[in-house]
């Protein structure tokens, strides 16, 4: 009895666990009935933005940049000449200031100077007509003793004599005369050009001594610029003077007088011209060649010319001509020298050949053909053969 029990408890469980998966099957398949397929569209590309220039072959002037900081070619310090207080300074005198030639800018005290030089001129005066009326009473005795025998020879020799001690005192009074006038014309420091302070090392009342420096000035007029360029960039596009001779002992010839830009790195608004001057020497740790350049214009203030000494310039001076070139901005070019190109606006990388590298553009030989599109915008590692949407832009100007 009880292994039918079982038997029936067995058929049960089997009988309802078929009912349960009958009920999910059919559950299942109605749910997939109602299940509505995903909506078909077609893949379109979408073309990547990029901003490309046509390749066009010319000719390209090249330009050797150097950096060097302005000098002046006349910086002169002044020294006091005389002992004394200093009376009155120059109500400019300060670091920067421009003072015209000629203008007075420190006075010392020249009273003993001054009193000296008057009591010389009155002793002078005194001297000049003693002498004038001793020279008349030698000529009267000695014209009365060579014409009718009347005086004596030692009166007009005594005359002589006197006429003689005159002379000399005056000789000595003019000398103390011109060492007085001399001592009264150093008391004053005048600027000796129209300069340009840049030290000040004096204080009105201060006592100085001779040889004290006092204030130092420099020409602003007569400026020059000790540039460092390299010595590949000199040998392979600078210009060389045929008719000038090297120095002996100089590694290079003399280069041509060739007109430059000046521009302070700081504000590049801020310029000048200048010429190849002459080569200083040659750097051979650093390879590098130190050429002078002169600047041209006058920098007077009143021509608002702002250029002075200490600035730091940058010197751009022309060089050669490259032949038939490419000109790409220098971003467009990647450090294994390829560039991007667009070929049927499909992306393509092509190598270069990069011959020189200016600022912001590269110079390109070869690698490229006249009329392809070189994509100028960045791209961060894009897929080879993507399609592109070009927009043209001109090609890059100095």
């Amino acid at each position: 009895m009880k292994l039918a029990d079982q038997k029936g408890t067995v058929w049960i469980r089997l009988v309802l666990c078929s009912v349960i998966l009958a009920v999910g099957f059919g559950g299942f398949i109605v749910l997939k009935k109602m299940k509505k397929p995903p909506v078909q569209t077609d893949a379109v590309e979408r073309p990547l933005p990029v901003e490309g220039l046509t390749v066009e072959y010319s000719d390209f002037p090249v330009n050797v940049i150097g950096f060097g900081e302005v000098r002046s070619r006349s910086v002169i310090p002044l020294s006091a000449e005389v002992s004394g207080r200093v009376t009155n300074v120059h109500p400019r005198l300060e670091a920067g200031e421009v003072i015209e030639k000629g203008e007075v800018l420190v006075a010392v005290d020249d009273r003993d100077h001054k009193l000296d030089y008057e009591t010389a001129q009155s002793r002078l005066k005194t001297l000049r007509r003693d002498h004038e009326l001793a020279l008349k009473e030698y000529k009267r005795l000695k014209g009365l003793y060579e014409g009718s025998k009347t005086g004596t020879l030692s009166a007009v020799e005594k005359s002589e004599s006197a006429v003689n001690a005159i002379t000399d005192r005056i000789s000595q009074v003019e000398q103390a005369e011109e060492s007085a006038k001399l001592r009264l014309e150093r008391s004053v420091i005048r600027a000796p050009f129209t300069c340009r302070i840049t030290e000040v090392m004096v204080e009105q009342h201060e006592y100085v001594t001779p040889g004290r420096k006092l204030v130092t000035v420099v020409d602003d007029s007569s400026l020059e610029i000790i540039v460092s360029l390299d010595s590949r960039d000199v040998i392979n596009w600078l210009e060389f003077d045929p008719q000038k001779e090297s120095l002996p002992g100089n590694w290079f010839a003399p280069l041509a007088n060739k007109e430059c830009q000046v521009a302070w790195t700081e504000n590049e608004t801020i310029q000048a011209k200048g010429k190849v001057d002459r080569v200083v020497r040659f750097d051979s740790k650093t390879r590098t060649l130190l050429v002078a350049v002169k600047l041209e214009q006058g920098q007077d203030r009143k021509n608002n010319n702002p250029v002075v000494d200490g600035m730091f310039c940058r010197v751009t001076i022309p060089g050669l001509v490259f032949d038939r070139v490419v000109v790409l901005p220098r971003y467009a070019v990647s450090f294994e020298n390829t560039v991007y190109v667009a070929v049927d606006n499909r992306l393509q990388t092509r190598p270069v050949n990069v011959a020189r590298l200016e600022q912001e553009l590269a110079v390109i030989t070869g690698g490229l053909d006249s009329g392809e599109v070189v994509i100028t915008t960045r791209l961060e590692q894009p897929l080879e053969n993507s399609l592109l949407a070009v927009q043209f832009k001109d090609m890059p100007q100095r």
